[in-house]
């Protein structure tokens, strides 16, 4: 079937007073991956509805679209049927389209096959994972063949290596010449597409390939090494404005890994001290779109230095959210902990030789982890992998069946407790209490009250129901209440998981500031692009350790083969008919740890029509490996 480009021009859709599209224009095209990214209230959800037929168009206009039959949609919710298995789910999509049965079974039991889901066949929706389940949802949509694919966040909070698979199932219908659109709040799945869009309160803020959004980001970017920008880092505490904080520290700033980064809007003529210039990648980029954004693209002035004095004496300052204590170097600083300064050799967690196990299931075998003061510490591993069940033995809600675990230098206790900041995935808020009721009532639980930057944050929130408000601003609101007291240690179980980019930085500012202070950081993501962010990262599969250290270390002597060429949707159908574990990077294909020769072979159908490169293998390559069953792993080390 002839496939045609879907076009809008000035798109408009508003529910009562709120635009929730304000004059969206852009094409998708057969054959592409189109990425839609932005924090929630961009208009990402709300365009995709807009395109699936579920949101009326106010204004303006839409050239190309299929009809309705030929359009896969799936939500965010995934769209499967919690109380239908999986194959069951997947024949009712195929009589609701109205597709042959003979057809139909023959599609179904190919797709369950690409998605690794044929043994889960018999199993219901409530009993999938995550990444399952939102596997089952992509295969529901593409069942019927549509030639408008359209996905709403797919892969946000899945684990590393089952997003990996489905990016491999979506870059196969493209390469089948389908269109196909999907949201996302993963900046590095979206570099892999062909185009984005950059998306914030309805309005498209940046628009093509990568490198051209990079290379038009406003303003200016500034680098230097951390130990330079610590003090800016410490000023910058949570809930503060530029205008709360000291002239030289009065910058967008945040840290990456060892590097500290500034930014200054278009205008501002201003040089952090010790910065130099530095080029956008595409993180970066976005998060200067929305800052211009959010200032209307002027330039902030920031107010004269503060003077050296208690916050307790300084109406700004106590505004501000500034707590009644000092840094070590003794000017006013953000919230910190209150209780005894640990020695940077004082180990704040220690699990040694650790195995739990639940019946005949061993879900942690032989597990060791330390965390020290100051040190951010990144666990990482997939659905199943064992680190929610590491952290509930951590903080002393199981047992171990062996090995020993040490909290704050004893074994688990309700006063120890008391003194670690923890967040769930499931952020553990009241969804029906406001933000200052769910404050109060954690205060409460400590013996506290709310104050400072805690207070300041959740009465600025409203009186709206945690609930209804966006994710970023609720994932923000649980990690205050679980830092606002006296703690030695955090505990965050994907704290960012659906976050905009300028949010996720500030947090892991706030974490960097924090470890700054001395305290320990013990953080899961399934952000590959926050790893660089932690000092070590523990990589869990199987319940087992599989490796340990920086990115660096962990990635060591792995690589990947990348693939160019014109021809890239054959490419790809070659190199995975081979068995070959392949993904995308754009229209360049990666294939990890693979010998040449093999694929080599597997593209002779091509001639000489492609461009073979080594290059080393990323930190998400490397997590899809540990998927593998654990005899097959070469990560240790």
């Amino acid at each position: 079937m002839s496939r045609e480009p879907v076009t809008l021009d000035k798109a408009r859709v508003s529910y009562g007073v709120i635009h929730a599209l304000q004059g969206f224009s852009g094409s998708f095209l057969p054959g592409q991956v189109t990425a839609l990214t932005g924090g929630d209230g961009a208009g990402k959800s709300t365009l995709l509805k807009l395109l699936a037929g579920r949101a009326p168009l106010e204004s303006g206009s839409i050239q190309g679209l299929p009809d309705k039959k030929d359009i896969g949609y799936q939500p965010a919710d995934s769209g499967v049927w919690r109380d239908m298995s999986v194959i069951e789910n997947m024949r009712f999509i195929a009589s609701a389209y109205r597709m042959d049965p003979s057809l139909a079974q023959e599609r179904i039991e190919g797709l369950l096959a690409d998605a690794g889901l044929t043994y889960a066949r018999d199993r219901t929706g409530r009993n999938l994972s995550g990444g399952m389940r939102q596997k089952l949802g992509f295969i529901m949509a593409a069942l019927h063949e549509p030639d408008l694919l359209l996905l709403d966040e797919p892969t946000t909070g899945v684990d590393p290596a089952s997003r990996e698979g489905i990016w491999t199932l979506i870059s196969a219908q493209a390469a089948d010449g389908r269109t196909v659109v999907f949201a996302t709040t993963y900046l590095d799945e979206a570099e892999r597409c062909a185009s984005l869009y950059l998306m914030n309160d309805g309005k498209v803020l940046a628009r093509g390939g990568a490198e051209d959004i990079c290379a038009k980001a406003p303003g200016r970017l500034w680098q230097a090494p951390a130990s330079v920008g610590k003090q800016m880092t410490r000023d910058s505490f949570f809930g503060s404005g530029l205008q709360d904080r000291p002239a030289p520290s009065a910058f967008h700033n945040w840290r990456r890994a060892d590097t500290a980064l500034a930014w200054t809007a278009a205008g501002d003529e201003r040089t952090p001290d010790g910065f130099t210039r530095t080029d956008f990648d595409l993180e970066n980029a976005s998060i200067a779109y929305l800052l211009q954004d959010d200032q209307g693209g002027l330039p902030t002035k920031p107010r004269a230095a503060a003077p050296d004095v208690d916050a307790a004496n300084h109406p700004q300052q106590a505004e501000s959210g500034r707590d009644d204590d000092r840094q070590e170097d003794g000017k006013p600083g953000g919230p910190r902990a209150k209780g005894p300064v640990h020695s940077k050799d004082r180990l704040l967690i220690q699990a040694t030789d650790v195995v739990k196990r639940f019946g005949s299931f061993t879900a942690l075998n032989d597990v060791s982890l330390q965390v020290k003061p100051g040190q951010i510490i990144g666990l990482i591993g997939g659905n199943g992998a064992g680190k929610t069940t590491l952290m509930r033995i951590l903080l002393g809600l199981e047992q171990v069946n062996q090995g020993s675990t040490l909290l704050l230098g004893g074994p688990p206790s309700l006063e120890s407790r008391r003194r670690i900041g923890y967040v769930p995935q499931g952020m553990g808020l009241y969804p029906t209490l406001t933000a200052w009721q769910n404050a109060q009532f954690t205060a409460d639980v400590y013996g506290t009250s709310p104050q400072g930057w805690t207070a300041k944050y959740a009465r600025s929130l409203g009186r709206t129901p945690v609930g209804s408000l966006p994710l970023g601003a609720q994932r923000l609101l649980a990690y205050t209440l679980a830092a606002g007291h006296d703690t030695d240690l955090l505990i965050l179980d994907e704290p960012t998981s659906g976050m905009d980019p300028v949010s996720r930085m500030r947090l892991w500012r706030e974490l960097h500031r924090r470890a700054d202070q001395g305290v320990g950081v013990l953080v899961t993501t399934h952000y590959m692009a926050e790893a660089s962010q932690c000092d070590q990262c523990v990589v869990l599969a199987h319940g087992q350790v599989q490796a340990m250290g920086d990115v660096e270390q962990i990635v060591g002597s792995h690589h990947s083969l990348v693939i160019k060429t014109e021809e890239w949707e054959q490419a790809l159908k070659l190199l995975t008919a081979a068995g070959l574990p392949v993904s995308m990077d754009g229209r360049t294909l990666r294939a990890i740890d693979a010998d040449e020769n093999t694929v080599k072979e597997a593209l002779e159908p091509l001639g000489a029509a492609y461009e073979l490169t080594r290059s080393p293998a990323r930190l998400d390559e490397i997590l899809t490996l540990t998927s593998q069953p654990a005899q097959d792993l070469s990560l240790r080390g």
